[in-house]
């Protein structure tokens, strides 16, 4: 039993860690390879303090590591296939999605058929 206690604690913290879109962006605009905080500021739409904290968690996390060149500063991911595992996750948002519309558009139908009955 506590080797499951282990193991879904570090998930909840690694799910966690995810929580955030801009770090979601991040990791998905460092799929292709790195990036410095100045590309990835304008690219998320956020600004360069505000990427260099969600890296700053993200490299706490081991998520991505840096690399130095002079003043420059290089992110990538330590796993790139986080990036995959992101985009295979949407799959959860499009089903939502369906549900979403089916309802929306249950309830449309429902109306239109209701608002012609007279009262």
């Amino acid at each position: 039993m506590p080797n499951r206690i282990t193991a879904t604690k570090a998930l909840a913290d690694l799910l966690s860690v995810l929580s955030h879109a801009a770090r979601i962006r991040i990791v998905e605009e460092l799929r292709d390879g790195e990036r410095d905080v100045a590309t990835l500021s304008e690219t998320i739409g956020a600004a360069p303090a505000t990427t260099s904290q969600h890296l700053a968690l993200l490299r706490t996390h081991h998520l991505v590591t840096e690399r130095r060149e002079g003043r420059h500063v290089y992110y990538r991911l330590v796993q790139p296939r986080i990036a995959r595992w992101l985009v295979d996750g949407l799959s959860f948002v499009e089903n939502d999605l369906a549900a979403q519309k089916e309802l929306h558009d249950a309830v449309t139908d429902v109306r239109a058929l209701w608002a012609k009955k007279k009262r």
